[in-house]
């Protein structure tokens, strides 16, 4: 049987392979080569719109329209190109402490990893909806597809974008989420324990969502210095707070901040690291009121109110 099919294939341009199926199919007749005919025509149009790779198939079958439509020609056409669908594999990607990762999607798109970030995303996207699973921070560029909008799931978070450059962070360890666009449009559902929201963003808006009091605010950024930023690989806090921006930099330097006061674990900042700086010269940026006092011991830095010494 590998032998006809690959006969089939080799001369299924030049005559050949038409020819022999119109002689097979000589052998069969139909009760009604009307319907049979109409059946096949109906069978064409609906296989070519849902499965593409059956085109190459019914080119070879393409003129020999009534008997064709019987049982025994599918069974003729498997058998002469045995193909399947692509199977569709999901793959996990996770970035360590201090590590990032940029991905290319099958459509294109980009997505930068930041430390401790996991992703599973698909080998191809299939149907009407291109789909991804996040948890962690990353910095998307997404192709643009008018028909196929992409979706970003993380926890009680749906990122939905036509086509876009955002920046999203969504760590279980944080108590809050943030979404920037950078370029585009996006529209942000959360599904909380009390509410929920549906948020649309526009280019240059900047959203929190703290999951703990389930709170939503937006706020605006310059995309231009945000953009700058990144590709420079540095560090963006746009009202954060001082709890979550720990986190953050546990994650970039491979270090433990312990917070000990309440007070300084609210407080809020916005600062931009993007020369490099290293973990001791940031928290000392962020202690421009003298107010805390910084201790360290190898990798870990304790931060505690500078009145208690």
């Amino acid at each position: 049987m590998d032998d006809l099919q690959k006969w089939f294939l080799e001369h299924e341009d030049d005559g050949s392979a038409d020819k022999s199926l119109e002689e097979l199919v000589a052998g069969f007749s139909g009760d009604d080569y009307a319907i049979s005919s109409e059946g096949f025509r109906a069978f064409r149009k609906q296989i070519r719109k849902e499965n593409p790779w059956w085109k190459q198939a019914l080119r070879v079958v393409e003129h020999v329209a009534a008997a064709l439509f019987l049982p025994a020609v599918l069974a003729s056409a498997l058998i002469l190109f045995d193909k399947k669908p692509e199977q569709v594999r999901w793959s996990e990607i996770y970035t360590r402490s201090g590590q990032t990762r940029t991905l290319a999607l099958p459509d294109g798109s980009t997505i930068r990893l930041a430390p401790e970030s996991h992703i599973v995303y698909p080998s191809a996207f299939k149907g009407n909806l291109r789909q991804i699973f996040l948890q962690g921070e990353a910095y998307a560029d997404i192709v643009h597809m008018e028909e196929c909008p992409f979706e970003i799931h993380s926890e009680d978070i749906t990122v939905k974008v036509m086509g876009t450059e955002f920046y999203f962070s969504s760590y279980q360890t944080d108590a809050e989420c943030e979404l920037a666009l950078v370029d585009g449009i996006v529209e942000m559902t959360i599904v909380g324990k009390d509410s929920n929201h549906d948020v649309k963003l526009k280019t240059g808006d900047l959203v929190h969502y703290n999951r703990a009091t389930g709170s939503v605010e937006k706020q605006r950024f310059s995309p231009d210095s945000f953009i700058a930023n990144n590709l420079q690989g540095g560090l963006q806090f746009s009202n954060r707070r001082m709890e979550d921006i720990a986190h953050c930099l546990e994650r970039k330097f491979g270090a433990k901040i312990i917070i000990e006061d309440e007070a300084i674990a609210e407080e809020r900042f916005f600062a931009s690291f993007i020369n490099g700086e290293d973990l001791p010269t940031i928290l000392q940026s962020l202690n421009t009121q003298n107010h805390m006092y910084i201790q360290r011991r190898g990798d870990v830095y304790t931060l505690s109110l500078m009145l208690k010494h």
